[in-house]
């Protein structure tokens, strides 16, 4: 997408400095501070610390992960938003540690009374930046804004059996570490810390606030854009950020060691001893012993094919339990789907993971795999009496189930957004858009077809009920079944329901679509059959690690049936129809080195079509393959600042992507039903 730089928009502003706080702290000196974005990663795991900010040395997923930058540009919004409720608030623009230091304390010391937007405080090598600082005096409060939802009329902060839910504890404690660091450097100072989130128990009192807030990159650094309306939209919608204050939730935070992998109950872990430890291992680019346990399954250090970039989890796994990089990639008991026991395997020095199989007890008798079926399979391999070649696949469960379908077949599947700051009038944080569909359809011969589709991305309309209309027309042309993977449709289907239901602009067939709804949800006659959950029963793959989602599934079923090899390595126009690929393209394609699934191949497809655009080819926005990514282009489409060109592109895009889920599904059914 082209850099666009139109009189609308205004007060462009620096909001990269969460991500970017450490700019110039690579090198290896006293300037490199335990940052609040350092002090939450020792939190999670402490050895972290030594692997982060070395993008050329170790591999680093969470920069590869759409949803979380789905996540992140929201709280790009929500700091925006919040800063335009303090108007003459002063940002500190400076870039690097002491320069913002230094403006800070300049600003500070020629005003009694000034707001500050992430001004810098320093105390023993910790370095914080504050959301938003207001001082009066010696009074001061500390504003650190999150996109986490909350409910002002139902206050979720405190647990049922602990003083401080777990969900939000990581939020409370960050703002205990700025609050330490803070009051250290400004001890004669009062000081009062909130959190601001946005409400979810409150409505949008106008269309367009989302659009206000523009989020681009230049040069490396996100920047969010406001249009000229955002002031106004911000004072009009103030009541959807909620500020609440939780200085006695700090205090328990600072009453108790902390918690984290490897802690224990020590005068060290209270918060101001150990952020000084891993300070000084910070600076001294020292590695913390690691503490292997459950969490590290999801380390974002981990490669999975060790190429070019070092992996961080191969390296502790190394150390800690003394594995071979062999054996860490044969797998170990980190891996095993579903499994509740890691952390006491592990306590007891077991961690490969064919070492593991006396601690998953299979009790039978379940109609289909059951959880601990499926772990065996994973632990022990494929038993030689149910191996069909190199997976598993139960045809008894699968006629029983099918014994009910009804042809033709409808696989269908949505795009939504869930953003926290609404698009339209009336809706609250958080509340869903449901923007896209995909309809293929099989019929008893095999044909697949790509039956319809929608779109509703026209900017300042509201989408959901014109979506659910032309579902509606899409399905009742028969009463053939219909098929979802996962819970996400029926979610969604059930919340327009709702919406139906209150919306003062609801459709005169409002009647119409809620019965519609009523009659292919939750325990309707015609309710959505969930292939996932078919796939968790009857299927299991060595490539899948134990894992349903349909990335996963589709290359596993496509590359152990002949027939859909073949089938799909011809022309689309040979075998199927497609409203948005040409005919000559290919879904299957395999190679002496790999075999290139479907959704690699879309990858590669949409690449290519871009390769002779600048615009295009400079970004990523445009190859979409998330749901994530798909979220944000229903953003990005919501501005009435793209081009035509622009605008056609991500519209093409989407389409492509979610026919293919569709696809996907009508593959790993045909599959299925061959086997069966």
């Amino acid at each position: 997408m082209s850099k666009r730089h139109n009189d609308g928009y205004v007060n462009r502003i620096l909001t990269a400095h969460k991500q970017n706080a450490d700019v110039g702290e690579n090198k290896m000196s006293s300037s490199r501070y335990l940052t609040k974005s350092r002090f939450k990663l020792a939190m999670e795991c402490p050895t972290k610390l030594f692997y982060t900010g070395k993008d050329n040395e170790y591999k680093n997923t969470k920069g590869d992960d759409e949803f979380l930058e789905s996540l992140a540009e929201g709280g790009y919004q929500v700091g925006k938003m919040a800063m335009l409720l303090y108007p003459h608030g002063v940002e500190i623009r400076a870039k690097s540690n002491q320069a913002s230091l230094s403006e800070t304390s300049t600003l500070l010391q020629s005003h009694d009374s000034i707001v500050l937007f992430e001004p810098a405080f320093e105390f023993e090598g910790l370095l914080v930046r504050v959301d938003i600082f207001v001082k009066n005096g010696n009074s001061i409060e500390l504003i650190e804004v999150k996109a986490k939802s909350y409910d002002s009329e139902n206050p979720d902060i405190e647990g049922s059996r602990t003083p401080i839910k777990s969900d939000i504890l990581p939020y409370i404690e960050d703002a205990a570490f700025q609050k330490y660091v803070v009051s250290n450097a400004l001890p004669k100072c009062s000081i009062n810390t909130f959190l601001m989130m946005p409400d979810k128990s409150k409505t949008a009192t106008t269309d367009g606030l989302n659009q206000c807030f523009f989020i681009e990159e230049y040069n490396g650094f996100k920047e969010t854009n406001c249009t000229a309306e955002a002031a106004e939209q911000t004072k009009a919608n103030a009541a959807l950020l909620a500020k609440v204050p939780i200085d006695k939730y700090i205090d328990i935070v600072m009453s108790k060691p902390l918690v984290y992998p490897g802690s224990k109950a020590n005068t060290q872990n209270y918060l101001p001893d150990r952020v000084s430890i891993w300070a000084k291992a910070y600076r001294d680019d020292s590695r913390i012993n690691p503490q292997i346990h459950k969490g590290c399954s999801e380390c974002e250090f981990r490669a999975i094919k060790q190429k070019t970039l070092k992996s961080g989890y191969h390296e502790c796994l190394q150390q800690f339990a003394g594995l071979t990089t062999k054996e860490i990639d044969q797998g170990t008991v980190l891996d095993i789907w579903n499994f509740r026991r890691k952390d006491e395997l592990i306590a007891q020095g077991i961690f490969r993971i064919q070492d593991a199989s006396d601690f998953v007890k299979v009790k039978g008798g379940e109609n289909g795999l059951s959880n601990a079926e499926r772990q065996r399979l994973q632990i022990d391999g494929i038993p030689p009496s149910n191996d069909r070649g190199g997976f598993y696949f139960d045809a008894g469960y699968f006629r029983h189930e099918r014994s009910n379908w009804r042809y033709p077949y409808h696989m269908i599947d949505f795009e939504t957004s869930t953003v926290a700051l609404p698009f339209f009038k009336g809706m609250r944080p958080y509340e869903p858009i449901a923007f896209q569909f995909s309809h293929h359809v099989m019929h008893e011969n095999g044909y697949v077809e790509h039956r319809s589709q929608a779109l509703v991305t026209e900017p300042g309309c509201f989408p959901n009920f014109n979506f659910v209309r032309a579902l509606k027309n899409s399905l009742d042309t028969d009463d053939g079944t219909i098929f979802r993977w996962a819970t996400h449709e029926n979610t969604i289907l059930n919340k327009i329901k709702e919406q139906l239901i209150e919306r003062s602009d609801a459709p005169s067939d409002k009647y119409d679509l809620i019965q519609f709804i009523e009659s292919i949800t939750d325990d309707a006659e015609r309710s959505m059959v969930d292939l996932e959950k078919i796939a968790l029963r009857c299927f299991f793959h060595p490539n899948t690690n134990g894992q349903t989602s349909i990335k996963k599934v589709l290359p596993a079923v496509l590359g152990e049936s002949k027939p859909l090899k073949d089938e799909y390595s011809k022309p689309i126009g040979e075998t199927s129809t497609s409203t948005n690929f040409p005919d000559s393209f290919i879904w299957y394609r395999e190679s002496d080195s790999e075999n290139l699934d479907p959704y690699t191949l879309l990858r590669s497809f949409t690449l290519e079509l871009f390769r002779d655009n600048d615009s295009i080819a400079s970004t990523d926005n445009t190859i979409i393959a998330e749901g994530g990514s798909a979220a944000i282009a229903y953003a990005r489409l919501q501005s009435n600042k793209l081009s035509v060109t622009e605008r056609k592109d991500i519209e093409n895009a989407l389409l492509r992507y979610c026919e293919l889920d569709t696809l996907a599904m009508a593959i790993i059914l045909k599959g299925w039903i061959s086997w069966a």
